[in-house]
């Protein structure tokens, strides 16, 4: 992943996911929670059990995934 580290590339790219996700009006708190646990979480996982990332950094972006579910939750919950 060019010259950035795989956390920083993850945490921009999921910033920019969530950034998106606010915007759209078609999309459910449920929806954004199953992908992330069945789809992002697991290549997260993945790049730990290789070794491209530690388990610290790997704490970090999950923990950055849940914050900004948080905030999407309390977004679409006062539309």
């Amino acid at each position: 992943m060019s010259n950035k580290s795989v956390k920083e590339e993850l945490l921009k790219n999921m910033n920019e996911m969530f950034n998106d996700l606010m915007n759209r009006e078609d999309i459910t708190y449920e929806k954004v929670k199953w992908e992330l646990d069945y789809l992002v979480y697991p290549g997260i996982g993945s790049y730990i059990a290789c070794g491209d990332m530690t388990q610290e950094e790997g704490r970090e972006v999950f923990a950055f995934c849940e914050k900004r579910l948080a905030e999407l939750k309390d977004s679409l919950e006062n539309r």
